[in-house]
């Protein structure tokens, strides 16, 4: 199933890449990793659509670029002023949440090292090491420990030592 699957029937009228591509263009090269697309974009977007949330996960574009793993993305992203702890209206999460669950650590290390919280609770009051359990990502359970992710009770029971 493609990312966008979800944000299926939207909005009538339009499948959800036409939507994607249309309404949320930073998205899509976020996504894609179209570093390209994005830099011209980044030139000609008012610096309030970097805050911009999809209607498909009600993501910024610096969510997409986080949970796709595209470092590049995210970093051109930040140099022209994207928040690094921004957190969605719907969930609560942040950038290292979504890449975190993603299974991206060089997304969540470059976040940690550009001053991203990694406790910030999301609205289940699940932090990204929570997110990295879930996913079953070893790399970002890791990434985060070293960085002074707190490990709590509830990440104990996803966490499986061999």
């Amino acid at each position: 199933m493609s990312a966008v699957g979800a944000g299926a029937g939207v909005e009538a009228g339009f499948s959800s890449e036409e939507l994607l591509s249309l309404r949320f263009p930073l998205h899509r090269a976020c996504r894609d990793g179209d570093l390209a697309a994005l830099c011209s974009l980044l030139q000609q977007t008012p610096r309030a659509h970097l805050a911009a949330e999809d209607s498909f996960y009600g993501w910024t574009p610096v969510h997409w670029a986080a949970h796709f793993g595209k470092l590049e993305c995210l970093i051109q992203l930040v140099r022209a002023g994207a928040t690094l702890d921004v957190s969605t209206t719907r969930y609560a999460q942040t950038p290292a949440h979504v890449a975190a669950f993603g299974g991206h650590p060089q997304c969540l290390v470059w976040l940690i090292q550009a001053g991203a919280s990694i406790n910030k609770p999301d609205c289940e009051g699940e932090t990204p090491v929570h997110k990295a359990a879930r996913s079953g990502s070893l790399d970002c359970i890791s990434a985060l420990v070293a960085n002074g992710a707190q490990v709590e009770e509830p990440v104990t029971s996803y966490v499986v030592i061999t």
